[in-house]
């Protein structure tokens, strides 16, 4: 049996252990990706008080995610259980090209998006939310997997996304990963291109006929 003592430090350790990881996050914050500002982000509370480590934990994930993430789709949950946030994770994971589920603190992703380009994707975070993000570069097709996965779900909506410098509602996005692949387009281009010159190499190659044919006309007219 445990002494009340030894009991004691184990709680001790379990508490503190999270926070030391917090706090060395927080003094290698400038080695991590950070969003562009306007000005220096706020460390303190409304109150003036410092932000805890807990804080500067998130606060520096948070803006880790925006700034390295080409797309992060931002998606508002309702009730879910813990399973069935377990499922939507390791859905995502197979389906989308290793994309994660976060659930994230509305308040204090705000709070990394202001004084950014992305300061008015605020608005989305009320509520109980979380974003969709990837580790690494993927193509469209895996963010269109991701929002099959998450409409799937009764509980999640999907309410915007940031993708590259842009900022983007639902329909927005369906809109774009619908695009045809790029070779596709391309193709389409050239073909726009090309259509008036091969329209008017058409029109050339039927003038010298129409010449011919106007001077027999006149020949024949002459013999005559």
């Amino acid at each position: 049996m445990f002494s009340s003592l030894a009991r004691r430090g184990l709680v001790a350790a379990a508490f503190t252990q999270p926070l030391a990881r917090s706090q060395a996050l927080s003094t290698t914050s400038t080695a991590y990706a950070k969003l562009e500002r306007s000005q220096a982000p706020k460390t303190q509370t409304t109150y003036k008080k410092p932000f805890t480590p807990r804080k500067q934990y998130l606060f520096t994930t948070y803006d880790e995610q925006f700034a390295g993430s080409k797309t992060v789709l931002i998606v508002q949950h309702h009730n879910l259980s813990g399973s069935e946030l377990t499922e939507q994770r390791r859905e995502l994971k197979m389906a989308a090209a290793g994309a994660r589920l976060m659930v994230v603190r509305p308040k204090m992703v705000r709070a990394v998006l202001r004084d950014t380009r992305y300061g008015n994707l605020g608005e989305a975070f009320v509520g109980p939310t979380a974003i969709v993000c990837w580790d690494q570069e993927v193509e469209l097709e895996a963010v269109k997997k991701a929002m099959e996965v998450v409409g799937r779900q009764k509980k999640m909506v999907l309410v915007g996304a940031k993708h590259e410098d842009m900022i983007l509602n639902a329909q927005m996005l369906a809109g774009l990963v619908n695009l045809p692949p790029i070779e596709t387009l391309r193709a389409q281009v050239v073909g726009v291109v090309q259509a008036p010159a091969q329209q008017l190499a058409g029109v050339l190659k039927r003038i010298p006929q129409r010449l011919v044919g106007v001077l027999k006309q006149k020949a024949e007219a002459g013999s005559d």
